[in-house]
Formats: C-alpha cells, sequence, structure tokens
C-alpha cells in the first residue's frame, strides 16, 4: 500500500467533520521534514538523554505492555 492510499483509507473512516482539519493538517506539513529531529532542529531543541529524561520526569508508570 502506497502513502497514498494510506492516506486515502485515512481520510475515508474519519468523520465528516474531522475532514478538513485533516486536509488542513497534511497541507501545513507538505513539503517539510516531520522527523523528530527536523521538528527539534526548527525550535532550536534537542534530544533529551536517558539521563536528562529520567531527571525531568523521573519513573512513569508503564501499562505493563513492554
Amino acid at each position: 500500500m502506497t502513502t497514498r492510499e494510506k492516506a486515502h483509507a485515512v481520510l475515508d473512516h474519519l468523520p465528516e467533520d474531522r475532514v478538513d482539519a485533516a486536509l488542513a493538517a497534511l497541507e501545513a506539513v507538505e513539503g517539510r521534514d516531520t522527523s523528530v529531529e527536523a521538528i527539534l532542529a526548527r525550535h532550536g531543541e534537542e534530544r533529551l538523554s536517558p539521563e536528562e529524561f529520567d531527571r525531568h520526569f523521573g519513573s512513569l508508570p508503564t501499562d505493563a505492555e513492554g
């Protein structure tokens, strides 16, 4: 399945009142790198190291799925 086919499948399953918002979101990111690294770079940020994450957020609860 191509990316275009996946997009059509997603849009086909959205309630009608959500389609315009979904299309606006797609247009907003068209041609942009939406990887985590690119988003962080655009905002002058970088990933937290595991140690920094633990320092900021501590031990988070898990859902016992892995």
